[in-house]
């Protein structure tokens, strides 16, 4: 599980830019949470806060589940992040890979195909 919460900075500025240009500022921001001055400074390159990252991440991950479409590896750790957060961060790493187990487990019971991001994020960061 990387360090960090919720998905890369890059991934979130791309698909909110990807939603601007497909809607408009102001029905982005209202869709994300956030200000339509706040969605450009972020698009534009600012900084964004753990509150509006984790906005952002809520937003992104809503997203893909409306398309319907697999997982990437960046959405995934995003989710699970969000799901191990109320955890004490010594805490955090341990829970999330209890839920990749669980899933894991039930893919195989099942008989039902591991999703791609399963393998990855199970297996432990490289250094």
């Amino acid at each position: 599980m990387p360090q960090r919460d919720g998905a890369p900075t890059d991934t979130l500025r791309q698909a909110a830019r990807l939603y601007v240009d497909a809607t408009s500022l102001r029905h982005a921001a209202r869709d994300i949470g956030m200000s339509p001055t706040g969605l450009r400074g972020f698009i534009d390159g600012a900084d964004p806060y753990i509150k509006t990252t984790r906005k952002l991440t809520e937003w992104y991950i809503r997203e893909i589940q409306n398309r319907n479409a697999e997982l990437s590896h960046d959405s995934a750790t995003a989710a699970l992040s969000l799901l191990v957060k109320h955890f004490a961060p010594g805490e955090r790493e341990k829970t999330a890979g209890e839920v990749l187990a669980v899933i894991d487990r039930r893919c195989r019971e099942s008989n039902t195909p591991r999703p791609v991001w399963l393998a990855d994020l199970r297996e432990p960061p490289r250094r």
